[in-house]
């Protein structure tokens, strides 16, 4: 089992088992959260994490004295994952009438995973890890807990204001700088129009490549990550930040963007029962003339440092 935090394809282990692999490649991507996150595989359902609370006292001290004794405190944190997964069926009548087994089963594991990897990244952000949701919980009920910090870009709703991004980033207390903005499209178009339009002889905005070897833009040297299409817990496609929030004028008509530091110590993805990962085939059924497969793993997400993700609220379509 590998230990500490991983790559995805690292931490289920796949080994020489290539039909896995490509179920866990096509998952990766499938979604941009899912590449970045560092991945932490335990045994359980639950992981433990003792997060520093108070810090001992010191003190000066004459010769011949001593020291009053004192402790500090850790405060612990139970993180848990949640059952996700789904099933495929290849119709014998495709088979023998439409093309090739393979082929036709290979493209019925390609949606599923890919229906897995959208559905991860509702859950990344949406998440509330209610027993009604059988899920786990994401960024948005993570920061209400205290674990992460928001920040209004605006009360009522406004186009983002690079001020305000400032601020936000200024909350990364010691903890240098985000590895990522997560966005949609209109943000990083009212982003990248702030940029040029309000700022004259120095550029804010630049065009590089990332640790992925993926061409991205940057702002103010933070990288982009443009949000895609998800499926919620309804199995309707949805955008990952839509403009569905209300920022507390009653209107739902606002989204968030998110800075996030990724990493073992920071913001990472929980993978339960050590990394399991089932993508298995059963062949024809008995009952019916179908073959069956199966795809089942455990995620969850954790933020260890309340200081490694900003949630920056109130931020209109136009």
């Amino acid at each position: 089992m590998p230990t500490g935090a991983v790559s995805l394809i690292e931490a289920t282990n796949s080994g020489s088992d290539m039909h896995k692999l490509g179920v866990v490649e096509t998952i990766i991507q499938e979604n941009p959260v899912i590449e970045m996150l560092p991945w932490l595989p335990f045994a359980g359902n639950a992981l433990v994490h003792d997060e520093e609370g108070t810090l001992p006292d010191v003190q000066f001290r004459r010769v011949n004295e001593g020291y009053n004794s004192s402790y500090g405190s850790d405060n612990q944190h139970f993180w848990g994952v949640a059952i996700l997964g789904g099933e495929i069926k290849v119709d014998r009548f495709l088979v023998d009438v439409v093309g090739n087994e393979k082929d036709i089963e290979a493209k019925q594991w390609a949606k599923l995973a890919k229906s897995n990897a959208m559905r991860f990244g509702y859950e990344f952000f949406n998440g509330t890890g209610s027993a009604a949701s059988k899920g786990f919980k994401g960024l948005k009920a993570l920061i209400d807990e205290g674990f992460g910090q928001k920040y209004a870009n605006s009360t009522t709703g406004a186009v983002v204001n690079l001020d305000k991004l400032d601020e936000a980033l200024d909350l990364f207390v010691n903890q240098g700088r985000p590895d990522r903005a997560l966005v949609n499209r209109a943000q990083r178009r009212q982003i990248t129009n702030a940029a040029r339009t309000t700022h004259s002889g120095i550029s804010l905005i630049d065009v590089g490549t990332d640790v992925f070897g993926k061409k991205v833009m940057f702002y103010d040297d933070i990288p982009f990550t443009i949000m895609g299409d998800v499926r919620d817990a309804s199995g309707n496609t949805v955008p990952a930040l839509g403009f569905n929030e209300d920022p507390g004028d009653g209107t739902s008509d606002t989204s968030s963007l998110y800075f996030i530091k990724f990493g073992e110590d920071d913001v990472t993805g929980l993978l339960g029962k050590g990394g399991s990962f089932v993508a298995k085939s059963f062949g024809e059924l008995e009952s019916q003339p179908q073959r069956m497969g199966r795809l089942e793993w455990y995620p969850g997400v954790a933020v260890f440092n309340r200081y490694s993700v900003v949630r920056v609220t109130g931020i209109t379509a136009s």
